[in-house]
């Protein structure tokens, strides 16, 4: 094992365990969403307007207020 690699990906695998034993529990549902809605390529991907849009409005982001 890469210990580099293990130090660099220890929360995914504490996460997946966390998430695993909850499906497991029936405590949460796993559904797809396919990555043209995920919300968080607002934050992550340079987006065209027009989805840029659709997430700023799904987020509820207000404008700053002007001074």
């Amino acid at each position: 094992m890469n210990p580099v690699f293990h130090a660099r990906t220890k929360h995914v695998e504490v996460d997946y365990y966390f998430v695993r034993d909850r499906v497991a529990k029936k405590e949460i549902q796993i559904r797809f969403i396919s990555s043209q809605d995920q919300l968080a390529n607002v934050f992550i991907k340079p987006l065209p307007t027009a989805s840029f849009t659709v997430f700023y409005f799904k987020l509820r982001v207000d404008p700053l207020p002007s001074t």
